[in-house]
């Protein structure tokens, strides 16, 4: 495979792998939402740099990765059920909190003002999901990357298009929560995170 052709496959690979519909893009409309278009796009930034690190990880290892990981998937599903369910109980106890009028910092995503601590959060968020390792693994078992070219076009095809698709989801959101309520914005933030709950209860029950 030739670098023209690696950075081709790491678009359209990590295009695949960002746009899925999981834990992680629930919860970072619901902050997008939240925290508005500037601390959303600093939030997908995040994750973005987290698929870059994987997809760097998983480049340079090779199919050792993915041979590692196939032998514990029960592990890796349990794990992403322990780490997905302590984000999502640690939201709502945060948005109880709230509700009940304790502190204005409680730990919901307004609680972060700054852009740098939405980028860190998700950064944190994503490196410790386990799913997305896999994912990557399993991508990069499949391709022949010979030479250190190949291999860094891949790794840039995947970062381009994860922060181009989380910049535009992260901007989508954040500038259509003027139109919502305050109410329909706590459904949000609740509804996201049962669903992140649901997700780990789905990963615990299959493992």
């Amino acid at each position: 495979m030739n670098p023209n052709s690696a950075l081709l496959t790491g678009l359209v690979a990590g295009l695949a792998i960002a746009t899925q519909v999981g834990p992680i893009s629930l919860l970072l409309v619901e902050t997008a939402v939240a925290t508005g278009p500037r601390r959303g796009v600093a939030a997908g930034m995040g994750v973005a740099a987290a698929d870059l690190g994987f997809a760097t990880a998983a480049a340079a290892t090779g199919g050792a990765v993915s041979a590692a990981l196939s032998s514990h998937e029960a592990e890796i599903r349990g794990g992403a059920a322990l780490v997905l369910a302590a984000i999502a109980l640690h939201g709502l106890v945060g948005l109880a909190r709230e509700r009940r009028g304790a502190s204005a910092t409680s730990a919901t995503p307004r609680a972060d003002a700054r852009a740098g601590a939405q980028f860190a959060r998700f950064l944190a968020i994503t490196a410790a999901n386990p799913l997305t390792i896999a994912s990557f693994a399993a991508v990069t078992a499949a391709l022949s990357l010979p030479g250190l070219a190949a291999a860094a076009a891949f790794v840039a095809g995947v970062g381009t298009a994860s922060a181009a698709w989380h910049l535009l989801l992260t901007l989508a959101a954040g500038h259509a929560a003027r139109w919502l309520t305050p109410r329909a914005r706590r459904a949000l933030a609740i509804g996201g995170r049962v669903a992140v709950l649901a997700i780990a209860a789905n990963l615990a029950l299959r493992g």
